[in-house]
């Protein structure tokens, strides 16, 4: 069977309205931070039902990883002038890249996202479209301030 059309809607990107704290619903927390409290209250939209996220990573905005791509095109640039094949990250790749993380509405909602589903769908993307490899993203992540 197919999903009905209003099930869809729940992944739009929609102005978040909050619900009042007496509203909020508890909720087991993630693995992660089960550790710290063993249930949370969180709030959550009242349009989409998504829940806030709460925890200690809040999710950037897309600039940060724009930076964050220059700054990998620039170290890889580095590199291949030094003579190390085989990482480039060209102005095409890098527009592609930042088109397809503008088009993924869930890496834009600061509203449910946290940073490392964000960095980790940023790690994929760029591991996914260019020939750069997994060490330097890393290492340029680490060494990132934004």
């Amino acid at each position: 069977m197919g999903v009905p059309e209003e099930v869809d809607d729940q992944w739009c990107m929609c102005e978040h309205d909050e619900t009042h704290s007496d509203e909020s619903l508890w909720q087991p927390p993630s693995r992660s931070e089960r550790m710290h409290s063993p249930v949370q209250k969180k709030p959550y939209c009242k349009k989409c039902g998504k829940m806030k996220y709460l925890g200690s990573a809040p999710a950037k905005k897309i600039g940060f990883y724009l930076n964050l791509l220059g700054e990998i095109q620039k170290r890889s640039d580095i590199l291949r002038k030094r003579g190390v094949k085989g990482m480039r990250l060209t102005d095409v790749q890098k527009r592609m890249i930042i088109k397809i993380l503008e088009s993924d509405e869930f890496f834009l909602d600061k509203f449910a996202n946290n940073l490392y589903s964000q960095h980790d769908m940023f790690r994929n993307c760029l591991l996914q479209n260019s020939s750069i490899p997994p060490y330097l993203i890393d290492s340029v992540c680490e060494d990132f301030k934004g």
